[in-house]
């Protein structure tokens, strides 16, 4: 019996147990009968009987405010700590996307000891499993807020290094000759760079429903798009053959480029993207007033980590080239092509001379399936051909998809599920498109939508950020909108309340 079916035991039912989670889950928060009832996936009435018995524990406390009753966690009880523990202890966070084995890898060995030594903290354990290329990576919500809580105060006390460090290491990734020394700077880069992750995901559980942190400072993405903008004019006055588009060949290069791999930009893809722009109007992105449920110094931390997430984003997809080119060459010499060097790990990479041939008969394996595992005492281990869940992951099924509103609005329209860029094709205009987590390479896409799903992401995300840019109605952090939704499913992304139904199949 595991330890969750041994509480189930303990307090009587199920959902109860939903309802216990749910507190411990948003310590400080408040909720109203309705909401724990949709939230936990149980009718009103029987909402009702599991708050009473847990009242009637201690464990949670009503609080009246006007003529509404709120219920909250009651933290002084004997058992919320060790109940807390319990749950974080299994209780996974699912984040899937479009990736190969080694870009991600350099970041997984940079949380590890470069990022603990930096910051003084140990991070937590990792799991990661790759089928053919995609990634689902499991970690522990948890144990993410509790340690972006901690990082808040040292990073604000740090704040000027930090961002020193940041530059430092980040303006020097295209200076090197050989893959160790760009291997060491990329992660003395990403030991710095990785704080956004803790701190967002603690300041979005504190965010009232429908709060958003956004930042003034133009993207990367605005900057390409305005870019585009300006040719476009230029082209409808002189033509397009005539306009020149070297400078954004060599400037943005990299826009396409992801964890999942390498596209560098071409004339064409310019050509494409300026045609769909000619004679139309550039929208206004919408202003979004500042959270008041949080204090204005927490909100100027968020607005940072938003800022260095989307810096960060733009080096990392220039970083993946120069990662490409470093693996390609190296490959060359062993006989490896490009694509089995990307399901390799840096430790491989540095001693692959001692490790082949041996060597590519695993990463063979690997283009199938592998399973990741990474924690402070012992790194990270790689399990060829083997797929295998955390202890303790759950799954639980949806009648509606649910989620955090990113941008309002309603939208109707055909799902499309597009897992990488691969699949940008299947969008046509007035589809939704349904995604583990959008990126820059499906901008392509995202401008024929009428609205975005992703199953992970929050305040800080791609499709937040773009969804906001564009006015598109936008739903982040599902969790699982990918597994219960089809392509072509007729649905309607209520974006006003994070709700998402499935109208026909």
């Amino acid at each position: 019996m595991t330890q969750i079916e041994q509480v189930q035991k303990l307090f009587g039912s199920g959902s109860r147990v939903a309802v216990l989670k749910l507190f411990l889950e948003n310590e400080g928060k408040r909720f109203r009968v309705n909401e724990i009832g949709r939230k936990c996936d149980v009718n009103k009435r029987l909402a009702s009987l599991e708050i009473k018995k847990l009242i009637e524990i201690g464990i949670i406390i009503p609080e009246v405010i006007g003529n509404v009753t709120f219920y909250k966690l009651n933290t002084s009880s004997l058992f919320a700590k060790p109940l807390k523990e319990l749950f974080t202890e299994h209780d996974w966070y699912e984040w899937e996307r479009p990736s190969r084995i080694h870009h991600l890898a350099i970041t997984l060995e940079a949380i590890l000891k470069p990022m603990s030594h930096y910051y003084g903290l140990e991070f937590p354990d990792q799991h990661l499993i790759f089928d053919y290329d995609n990634v689902t990576w499991y970690f522990h919500m948890n144990t993410f807020r509790t340690l972006g809580k901690e990082l808040i105060p040292i990073y604000k006390k740090k704040r000027r290094q930090i961002w020193k460090d940041f530059y430092k290491y980040a303006k020097t990734l295209w200076n090197h000759k050989t893959y160790e020394s760009f291997h060491k700077n990329y992660v003395d880069f990403w030991k710095v760079a990785y704080i956004p992750e803790f701190i967002s995901f603690y300041i979005d559980s504190l965010l009232a429903p429908g709060e958003q942190i956004t930042i003034q400072e133009k993207s990367f993405t605005d900057e390409y798009e305005n870019e585009l903008w300006n040719l476009a004019a230029e082209a409808k006055k002189k033509g397009i053959n005539k306009i020149d588009v070297s400078p954004l060949l060599k400037n943005y290069f990299w826009i396409r480029n992801s964890y999942y791999g390498i596209h560098r930009l071409t004339e064409e893809d310019i050509h494409t993207e300026i045609k769909k722009k000619m004679g139309k109007k550039k929208g206004k992105p919408a202003r979004i007033k500042d959270p008041t449920s949080i204090p204005e110094e927490l909100v100027q931390v968020g607005k940072d980590m938003v800022l260095m997430q989307d810096i960060r984003k733009k080096y990392m997809m220039k970083a993946a080239y120069y990662l490409h080119e470093f693996l390609k060459s190296i490959g060359k010499k062993y006989d490896l092509t490009p694509a089995l060097m990307e399901q390799t790990i840096p430790e491989e990479v540095l001693h692959i001379k001692k490790l082949m041939p041996r060597l590519k008969e695993q990463l063979k394996i690997r283009q199938r399936s592998s399973t990741i595992t990474a924690d402070f005492k012992n790194g990270i281990k790689v399990y060829s051909g083997q797929i295998f869940f955390p202890k303790g992951v759950q799954r639980k099924a949806k009648f509606e998809v649910r989620g955090m509103v990113a941008c309002g609005g309603k939208a109707v329209g055909r799902a499309k599920i597009v897992k990488n860029v691969d699949q940008v094709y299947k969008v046509n205009h007035g589809d939704i498109i349904v995604s583990p987590m959008t990126s820059p390479d499906l901008m392509a896409a995202i401008r024929r939508c009428v609205g975005i799903v992703t199953d992970f992401g929050g305040i800080t995300c791609h499709a937040a950020i773009v969804a906001r840019e564009f006015n598109i109605p936008c739903i982040v952090g599902t969790d699982d909108a990918t597994k219960r939704i089809s392509d072509d499913d007729l649905v309607e992304v209520d974006a006003n309340s994070g709700v998402v139904r499935v109208l026909e199949r």
